[in-house]
């Protein structure tokens, strides 16, 4: 079975779509996940300090650890500390990636494995794949469902600006799910796709 690379844009549903295909028996997993678990590590930390300042650093019960929100503020608004963020910790998270895949390989060779991969395609983690899966929504529809979990504009704007336009991610991907609709019209789409990929191996 393939190895799919899951992606789209802020508020656009991949999240949503990655649960689809848990229930239809994948194995799913989340990035964003690896790369809190990377960010917990010492050594990560103090790269982080040392390139984002000692004002995102906080005492926590297990020690020294990073303030997310900080964080956040600072990348979002200074692309340049973003990128070399991303450099110290890509790596990390193809390392995380490899060490999954292999695992859940060996215990069953014909596993359906779907990975949530926002910076897909920027980071260069596309290789990784053997599918891709763009899931994608106008960018209206996805303003409105990030303000209503307590976005703001100006936040939801920054994010959007440091991806690539979803336009070229359609072009890139070899699936497209479109998400403007209602859950029942996307969960159908992602069955299909799920079927398909599954008889053609």
């Amino acid at each position: 079975m393939p190895t799919i690379g899951l992606t789209g844009n802020f508020g656009m549903g991949k999240t949503t779509v990655l649960g689809m295909f848990k229930k239809l028996g994948a194995h799913t997993y989340n990035i964003d996940e690896f790369v809190h678990t990377i960010l917990r590590r010492d050594s990560i930390i103090r790269k982080m300090s040392g390139l984002l300042g000692d004002a995102v650093l906080m005492n926590s019960s297990s020690g020294m650890s990073l303030n997310k929100k900080k964080v956040a503020a600072i990348i979002f608004n200074y692309p340049d500390k973003r990128k070399a963020m991303e450099a110290i910790i890509h790596p990390d998270v193809l390392k995380e990636i490899t060490s999954v895949r292999s695992h859940i390989l060996k215990k069953d060779p014909d596993a359906f494995i779907v990975f949530e991969v926002p910076l897909l395609f920027e980071a260069g983690y596309v290789k990784r794949f053997d599918k891709t899966i763009v899931v994608h929504s106008t960018r209206q529809t996805a303003i409105n469902r990030l303000t209503k979990k307590g976005f703001t504009k100006d936040d939801i704007s920054k994010r959007f600006r440091s991806q690539m336009p979803i336009y070229k991610k359609k072009k890139l991907a070899d699936f497209l799910i479109e998400n403007n609709g209602d859950i029942k019209t996307t969960s159908h789409r992602v069955k299909r796709i799920f079927n398909r990929l599954r008889e053609n191996g």
